[in-house]
């Protein structure tokens, strides 16, 4: 049996109103589904997501590989389990209420073998519409691109430039050689998974093809683990989890002294400033001893921080930045909550 071409992985966590969906997507690849190995983890859903997993296994045994989880995991354990049973050129992830266009994975792969790339990054648009109401434009307003990376000032070049990457896995391609070459792997237990996975490879890709095109569909379903996750106190920590994961990884590969700069961005912007935006944006902050030890923390790691020209030299950070060195305690606790509210309301897309 010949090798596939692309492995798509998709954790399904009671997803039966939406997961035939999703695999009608796939069914309609113009790849053909006999080039996809598609692996299916139900996650201990609750609903009939496992018997309709099942149909299309029967469907296309040779083609779909479903696994069945006895307990709950969440999303990054279960991409982490599927990924040892992938044997195509490619990994794809997919989540099962989203969906991907027709010709998604045949334009995609093509653009990875010629250009041998690493990761393939595509674009993604938001929709709380079914694919019938769907808008079928794909072009975005910006041509291909395709980037080598050969030492590390051409890598913070690419990131502190006209960077199109985000942190989620959903929106990109990934050579599977280079996944396991490098032991790319999700946080576990946590709800925020993917910056522990995708952060390394871009610290070590060295080709990377930015297609300009809008190929996959986000779901904005509001029963989302996801979606109700985000606003769960008992999740507030996960993304600070994460990042302190990924430290630890960017420091054991060597990648954190390679790429200093580079590290030190993502790590601050990421596991100091967008937390703490995030914890206050849904009204859960952080308690006191939590940002003291996060404050502790970058300025252990990195306590030469400010001398980090492309950190400092971006308007949008510096309101945060100057609440790292801000002593902290119940004295002006109140205060320094009300100036993180303060950044919230003037960013409130996000930082």
């Amino acid at each position: 049996m010949s090798q596939k071409k692309i492995s798509v992985i998709m954790p399904c966590y009671n997803v039966s109103m939406f997961i035939d969906r999703c695999m009608e997507s796939l069914e309609k690849q113009t790849i053909g589904i006999e080039n996809l190995e598609i692996i299916l983890i139900n996650d201990a859903s609750k609903d009939a997501t496992l018997g309709k997993l099942l149909l299309w296994e029967m469907k296309y045994p040779e083609n779909i590989i479903v696994l069945p989880l006895e307990q709950n995991i969440m999303q990054g354990a279960a991409r982490n389990i599927a990924r040892e049973y992938c044997t195509s050129e490619y990994i794809a992830y997919l989540d099962a209420d989203d969906w991907i266009l027709p010709n998604a994975f045949e334009k995609i792969y093509r653009v990875a073998r010629q250009n041998n790339a690493d990761i393939v990054n595509y674009l993604s648009r938001k929709t709380y519409v079914g694919p019938d109401e769907d808008d079928p434009t794909t072009k975005g307003n910006k041509p291909d691109r395709f980037v080598e990376i050969h030492n590390p000032q051409e890598r913070l070049d690419f990131f502190m430039g006209d960077c199109p990457l985000l942190r989620g896995c959903w929106d990109k391609l990934f050579r599977r050689d280079f996944v396991e070459e490098h032991d790319l792997r999700f946080a576990e237990g946590v709800f925020d998974e993917e910056s522990l996975f995708t952060t390394p490879a871009y610290m070590h890709f060295k080709k990377i093809y930015l297609l300009n095109e809008y190929l996959h569909r986000y779901y904005q379903n509001p029963i989302s683990s996801t979606y109700n996750l985000m606003r769960d106190i008992k999740r507030r920590d996960d993304n600070a989890r994460t990042w302190l994961a990924t430290y630890k990884v960017m420091k054991a590969d060597g990648s954190l002294d390679e790429n200093h700069e580079l590290a030190e961005w993502f790590f601050i912007i990421n596991y100091f400033i967008r937390s703490i935006v995030f914890a206050v944006g849904r009204g859960i902050p952080y308690e006191l001893e939590q940002v003291q030890e996060m404050q502790r923390n970058v300025l252990e790691f990195f306590p030469n921080y400010r001398q980090n020209k492309s950190l400092m030299s971006r308007e949008i950070y510096r309101e945060p930045l100057k609440l790292i060195d801000i002593p902290v305690d119940e004295s002006n606790f109140k205060e320094y909550n009300a100036a993180w509210e303060e950044i919230v309301k003037t960013y409130p897309n996000g930082i």
